[in-house]
């Protein structure tokens, strides 16, 4: 009768929370119209009620926003919030030399959908080894693929690469029986 070898689980240690630090004046000035630029965008898609909450690091700055109505900014999968984002920085940044990091998020939003994909990379690993195939995901952005192989690096048994073009670049979770 075959017996099944029990694997030692992997307790992963938390990851330090970020330390908060007094900005400069000149990056407060940057916050400053990141946040008139935000609010601005987030007025012109209808919203009136929410509240935008600077919060400074060593390596970004992050916009907290928060409201009832502020569901509606994430849009699917971040997408809304990734280009608010995204243009949040082109605003702030052009044409200077010294640029600064905007994160912008919505109630929390991106710690939760962290979770969300380590808990996927564990749940899609978990099935790589047990059926020695491959699993390839549904596209995603290059954060999201980043914390998908960061998840997984160590995994015995897994190996993971991406295929594909933007947008619709995606992770391979492969079996690799080298890394056993």
């Amino acid at each position: 009768m075959y017996k099944r070898q029990e694997k030692p689980i992997k307790v992963e240690a938390e990851k330090p929370a970020p330390v908060e630090i007094e900005p400069t004046g000149e990056v407060r000035a940057k916050v400053e119209k990141a946040a008139a630029y935000v609010t601005e965008i987030l007025k012109a898609m209808g919203l009136t009620d929410f509240t935008l909450t600077p919060r400074y690091y060593e390596e970004n700055v992050r916009l907290q926003l928060a409201g009832e109505q502020i569901g509606g900014v994430i849009g699917r999968r971040g997408e809304t919030l990734d280009a608010i984002q995204q243009l949040t920085n082109y605003a702030v940044n052009s044409g200077r030399e010294k640029r600064i990091r905007v994160h912008v998020d919505a109630e929390n939003y991106r710690a939760k959908r962290e979770q969300s994909l380590e808990s996927l990379a564990r749940k899609v690993a978990g099935k790589v080894t047990k059926y020695r195939r491959s699993v390839t995901l549904e596209p995603m952005n290059a954060y999201e693929r980043h914390v998908i192989h960061a998840a997984l690096q160590d995994v015995p048994g897994v190996n993971t690469y991406s295929i594909g073009t933007e947008p619709n670049r995606r992770v391979v979770v492969s079996y690799d029986r080298d890394k056993r």
